[in-house]
């Protein structure tokens, strides 16, 4: 993409983390708090964590000037109906939210995705209902979300618009594929719903803790060999590599950081550079798509997952002693006061851990056999009738009955963090915030000497293995009876389900420093990992084709939100009918 030399970032030094810019009102520290940090034995990376965490304090500490408040009784209604979407259409935790937002979007705009209509979309009329359709459904808290964001976030989406438009995408003609059309479409609203949810409620706190780590990792980090890569796009794989270890985070929100990065141009008030932007998005996207999935950014994952643990438990140290944001500095460097903050939070954090973990397995485990429910009773049962077979309430039974006991049976072998690890974890913190002489050394290597015998013995043995683990499971419902028709979709729901399974085995480790491991994981992972990867193939296509899902984006979700907002107003009414009663 061709772009004047000023809209491109200067190259950041390998001590700097990366800025993020906020595209709201962000509360800055004074010339005295500054000053203050000078006399401090911490980190100056450190520092830097600590006064943009601070900023996030206080931003939260804020005055809400016009409050947006929304009806007690739709949004107990609102909040269930949400419950049962989390169910149908289940999500991680940390973008249940931002996933809520692109949903409202993509059946706002359905009309323009599908290419019935065109240029009639409108902000003013769109960012409204859907600020007050996120409050209502409990993503934002009621009343803590001011009203001078609407006119914030309408402008955010008039942007999108722009480039739904105006872009090479958006042309009428024949030669592009509408599936590319679709997928383009798909990608905007995504990066759209990150800026809004931003705008609505900024992540100071988790940038602030993805900017440190990105830093610190990149400051120690040595590539082999060293002409492979760039700083820039060291800094940049480092960055991508925190997002995936630290947080979880799914490739639209990495995007999005990754575009206010590249473009920063794109999140100010800039009416020249919105027709260019929107000319070249093709190659944004491409840009972004390639950090995203360059070759070597495994090797940086691999160490930024190695070393997670202490930055996330540093994130909940500073979330215990938020309510005295004035001594941070003080707490952090005083060893005798960090040590039991590190003790109590890893105590706090391991005793949910399980608890999250089989939250994750139920709403995962639900989403797929609502799905294959349908499935069955759309599709496996009519077929099964067509080719002989009656129907059976055991075949339906042992189509639930399998998967349900295959992710009980993975994640009750999940293995929690051994005694010492939290010894590692206060020493790892402890290092991380204290100034030192000597600097630790991650070393990526990017190009390996591998022995293409015994890879090629591994790839044969680990495909053994996925076989095995295969077939297994289709003789499970071969000997239960279940239709030839149904058994290799039911094989398949139970790939997707072990997917899942080791998914959420791998969140176990959110705490480990050292990973460890017995006979039996060894075991599992031998015989489903490879089914695993087969699963993860089914379960991006399931997302783009889940039918209960898209049933309720088109059939219920406009009515009912419809519906909520009726109730909303007939309540509002009554009220100011009562009100006139002295």
């Amino acid at each position: 993409m061709s772009q004047p030399a000023t809209d491109k970032p200067e190259l950041l030094e390998v001590s700097e983390p990366i800025q993020i810019n906020q595209p709201n009102e962000e509360p800055k520290l004074s010339s005295s708090e500054s000053a203050s940090h000078t006399s401090s034995s911490l980190d100056e990376l450190a520092l830097r964590y600590v006064d943009e965490y601070r900023q996030g304090v206080y931003y939260q500490q804020r005055a809400v000037i016009s409050p947006i408040e929304v009806d007690e009784l739709t949004s107990k209604i609102a909040k269930l109906y949400e419950k049962v979407r989390r169910i149908v259409d289940w999500k991680e935790e940390n973008i249940i939210r931002r996933t809520a937002i692109e949903r409202i979007l993509k059946r706002t705009l359905l009309s323009e995705i599908s290419g019935i209509g065109q240029g009639a979309l409108d902000a003013e009329k769109i960012t409204e209902p859907l600020v007050m359709e996120m409050v209502r459904s409990g993503y934002f808290s009621n009343g803590r979300v001011s009203r001078n964001k609407i006119p914030l976030a309408k402008a955010s989406l008039a942007k999108y618009i722009y480039i739904l438009n105006h872009s090479p995408f958006s042309t009428k003609e024949g030669s592009l594929k509408i599936k590319e059309k679709i997928n383009f479409f798909n990608w905007i609203l995504e990066i759209a719903a990150c800026e809004i949810e931003e705008i609505l409620e900024p992540a100071f706190k988790e940038n602030a803790l993805i900017n440190f780590m990105t830093a610190y990792i990149h400051a120690r980090l040595k590539v082999y060999p060293s002409n492979q890569l760039d700083n820039e796009t060291t800094l940049v794989q480092t960055y991508v590599a925190v997002h995936r270890a630290l947080y979880s985070l799914d490739a639209p929100l990495i995007s999005y950081n990754l575009i206010k990065y590249f473009y920063p141009r794109w999140f100010e008030d800039d009416r020249d550079y919105l027709d260019h932007f929107a000319q070249n998005i093709r190659s944004v996207k491409q840009k972004v798509e390639e950090a995203l999935s360059l070759k070597s950014g495994k090797e940086f994952f691999k160490i930024c997952e190695r070393h997670d643990a202490p930055f996330l438990l540093l994130g909940d140290v500073m979330k215990e002693i938020e309510n005295d944001p004035e001594g941070f500095e003080a707490k952090l460097a005083d060893h005798s006061v960090l040590s039991p903050l590190i003790e109590t939070v890893y105590e706090k954090r391991l005793s949910t851990l399980k608890k999250r973990l089989y939250r994750s397995a139920v709403y995962s485990t639900l989403s797929i056999f609502v799905a294959g429910i349908a499935s069955f009773f759309l599709f496996e049962g009519p077929i099964a009738e067509l080719a002989g077979y009656s129907f059976s309430w055991f075949a339906l039974f042992i189509d639930l009955a399998v998967p349900s006991a295959l992710m009980f049976l993975l994640v009750v072998t999940i293995r929690l963090p051994q005694k010492d690890n939290l010894k590692r974890i206060q020493d790892e913190i402890t290092k991380i915030v204290s100034k030192l002489n000597e600097t630790e050394v991650y070393e990526v290597y990017l190009i390996k000497r591998k022995n293409l015998i015994i890879q090629a013995i591994f790839s044969i043995f680990s495909m053994i293995g996925g076989v095995v683990g295969a077939y297994a499971v289709y003789m499970v419902f071969k000997v239960a009876g279940v239709p030839w028709t149904s058994i290799y979709i039911d094989t398949v729901n139970v790939a997707m389900v072990v997917f899942a399974a080791m998914v959420i085995r791998h969140k176990a480790l959110e705490l480990t420093v050292q990973e460890g491991g017995g006979v039996l994981t060894m075991l599992l992972d031998y015989f489903y990992l490879p089914l695993a990867r087969l699963g993860q193939w089914f379960s991006q296509k399931w997302k783009e084709y889940n039918i209960v899902s898209v049933f309720f984006s088109a059939l219920i979700d406009s009515p009912f939100s419809m519906i909520m907002g009726l109730i909303e107003d007939w309540r509002a009414y009554l009220r100011d009918r009562r009100s006139e009663i002295h």
